[in-house]
């Protein structure tokens, strides 16, 4: 390697051990007349390989060869090989001077002062001055302004070594910096914008802030931080750049710049959920994020063009995996996002989910998009606009054609169907028990009812009972099994709510009761189902009752609040226990004989109705409790079964 080429290297992304656990960030390598001045070893011009004494042929500086004069080679010729060449390091003058260099900066200390700041900020005005004034002069000539935009480049990269210590960032805006990072999004360059970008991401980043023992302070410094940042048009400017960047560019250069400039922007954005919530609710409402978000993720960029996927095999792109995380991460976040996303963002999300129904994913990429894309959608579903919206873009019938098909969404469209029928939080008790009442949802919405007569009458229930006794769980499937453990207790919990939410005596719900009862022709012939149902709550009362053991076996066990112990409790299975006791309930209160047949099987896994009545009425205490864990094990008077199921 030349010298030339090792001092023109840039170390500003060097991670170096130092200080706390942080990351360390240097900036970028000297160059010759700093070394020169620093003392490192460099003395005057270039100097070959062997030293200054000599040339590359092995003369001196008379011309003559090494030896006696007489160009005759010394009698220990050997020796002085073994000790000059064997045993030399090789290393110029100048190459000994970086890696001088190179040391001083690995025992650099990590603290920075206030003048260090101060020389960084002044750097960076005089780079932004010139670089714009050449630009006016010379608007025509790139060439005569390109050295001033690196110029401004290194500043920026230099900006780097402030994530080292936060607390300095309070001096940019005391200095005027912020403004000038907050307009250099705008810089014709593209790349200068990645700049600013990457040095926003940096700052912002969660390892930067969340240091233990002094998150709060460096915490604060970043929200003061970027909120000067959003008080200079940070955030509209930074949508307007994420718009200008084309990743299907036809150069590849060009290209892979501009990706890594949407992944960069979408970094940023995961940061600020981390940092500040209203922050980035700010963010993505002053970016138009939404709009984009909802065109970017179902969009595959191949090469240098751009492709809508469809049916056919098309692997997601990473940005596309990671705008997909970064809608489920802002809907999970932000209650106020998920109201702003309408119906045009849950048709984006069914959309790509659809891309899905005849294939699954061949990389953890696409096993990633797919997951991002379900969570997204399950969001969404928490809101009465949600439920209505996916109605209207027929979500259900969707859910039963990814049911039907042996691949990875069947199991993932357990949890969006799960989703849909559960009513949204406290819907329940403040609308009397009815989960479409008044108070459960706005007037547009249909609720978690329609949702359910539209699954049953569009064939559902087949693919879901097959599901529950994983019928064709062989090959790849096992893997997805294996891959999503939940299934079960995500199909018994669906079963559970379609009892619930269909009217007792009503075609709907005699339709899912068929499924776990014999026919009124062959009363002797039970289905596999109820036993699998059975099994499936001895299994979950296992490991409820091992956690309950093991809470009452530790050693800090009187230190333990009840929301704790009932966390713990959670878990372990005691939700899909209870909703495995709901579904038993309603099959034994079909008559003697299926109360008999339930009993029947509950006695050879070691339980009882009385156990899984008592289990119920704990599960209708705590829904009515004003905290988590507010009802105790047990507690709740069992009553009657009819009673209690009223109350479900």
């Amino acid at each position: 390697m030349d010298i030339n080429d090792i001092l023109r290297e840039t170390v500003a992304s060097t991670t170096l051990g130092g200080g706390r656990g942080k990351r360390r960030r240097v900036g970028p390598a000297p160059s010759l007349r700093e070394l020169k001045e620093g003392g490192y070893g460099i003395a005057g011009g270039a100097e070959d390989r062997h030293g200054s004494g000599e040339d590359g042929n092995g003369e001196d500086g008379n011309g003559n060869s090494n030896g006696d004069g007489n160009g005759n080679d010394d009698d220990d010729d050997d020796d002085d090989d073994e000790g000059g060449r064997f045993f030399s390091d090789g290393l110029t003058a100048a190459e000994k001077g970086v890696l001088a260099w190179v040391d001083r900066v690995g025992d650099m200390d990590d603290t920075l002062d206030q003048q260090a700041v101060q020389r960084l900020v002044v750097r960076l005005e005089r780079a932004v001055t010139r670089n714009t004034a050449e630009r006016i002069t010379h608007a025509q000539a790139p060439e005569k302004f390109a050295e001033s935009e690196a110029e401004l480049d290194e500043a920026l990269q230099r900006l780097l070594v402030l994530a080292n210590d936060v607390q300095h960032l309070a001096a940019l805006e005391a200095l005027g910096a912020v403004p000038t990072l907050a307009g250099l999004l705008a810089h014709e360059n593209a790349d200068i914008a990645l700049d600013v970008i990457q040095l926003a991401a940096e700052l912002t980043a969660e390892d930067v802030w969340s240091q233990e023992g002094e998150s709060h302070e460096e915490r604060a410094a970043v929200v003061r931080f970027v909120e000067a940042l959003a008080q200079n048009e940070f955030f509209e400017l930074l949508g307007q750049n994420l718009r200008r960047l084309n990743e299907g560019a036809e150069s590849p250069t060009e290209a892979e710049a501009d990706r890594q400039g949407v992944f960069q922007t979408l970094a940023l954005v995961e940061n600020l959920v981390s940092l500040d919530v209203p922050l980035a609710e700010r963010a993505a409402d002053a970016m138009g994020l939404l709009d984009w978000l909802q065109a970017r993720i179902g969009v595959a960029h191949v090469g240098s063009g751009q492709i809508q996927p469809d049916s056919s095999q098309i692997q997601p792109d990473s940005n596309q995996q990671y705008a997909a995380e970064i809608a489920s991460i802002l809907l999970q976040a932000s209650a106020a996002i998920r109201q702003r996303a309408g119906r045009a963002f849950m048709d984006a999300l069914l959309r790509s989910l659809a891309a899905y129904r005849k294939y699954t994913p061949t990389d953890e990429i696409g096993a990633e998009h797919l997951e991002s894309v379900v969570n997204a959608v399950c969001m969404l579903l928490t809101t009465p606009a949600g439920k209505q919206a996916f109605l209207d873009c027929e979500g259900v019938e969707l859910l039963v054609v990814l049911q039907k098909q042996q691949q990875a969404a069947r199991l993932l469209s357990l949890k969006i169907l799960d989703y849909a029928l559960s009513p949204p939080a406290g819907s329940i008790s403040a609308a009397g028990g009815d989960p479409d009442g008044p108070a459960a949802a706005a007037p547009s919405s249909a609720g978690p009812r329609a949702i359910a007569r539209r699954y049953i009458d569009g064939m559902g229930l087949k693919y879901l009972f097959s599901i529950l006794m994983r019928r064709g769980a062989d090959g790849a499937m096992k893997r997805q099994y294996r891959r999503h453990p939940d299934s079960d207790e995500r199909a018994v919990s669906c079963i559970a709510w379609l009892l619930r939410l269909t009217e007792r005596g009503t075609p709907p719900h005699w339709r899912v009761l068929a499924k776990l009862v014999p026919s009124p022709a062959d009363p002797s012939s039970w289905k596999a189902h109820v036993d699998r149902v059975v099994e499936l709550n001895a299994l979950w009362f296992e490991r409820v009752r091992d956690a309950e053991d093991n809470n009452n076996d530790g050693d800090d066990d009187d230190d333990d609040d009840d929301e704790e112990r009932y966390l713990r409790r959670m878990e372990a299975g005691l939700f899909p226990l209870q909703m495995s006791d709901i579904v038993l309930a309603f099959v034994a209160e079909e008559g003697q004989d299926a109360a008999a047949r339930i009993s029947q099987q509950l006695r050879r896994k070691g339980r009882s109705m009385v156990a899984v009545q008592s289990e119920i009425a704990a599960y209708v205490a705590a829904r009515a409790a004003p905290t988590l864990g507010g009802a105790r094990p047990g507690s709740g008077s069992p009553g009657a079964m009819a009673s209690l199921l009223l109350q479900l």
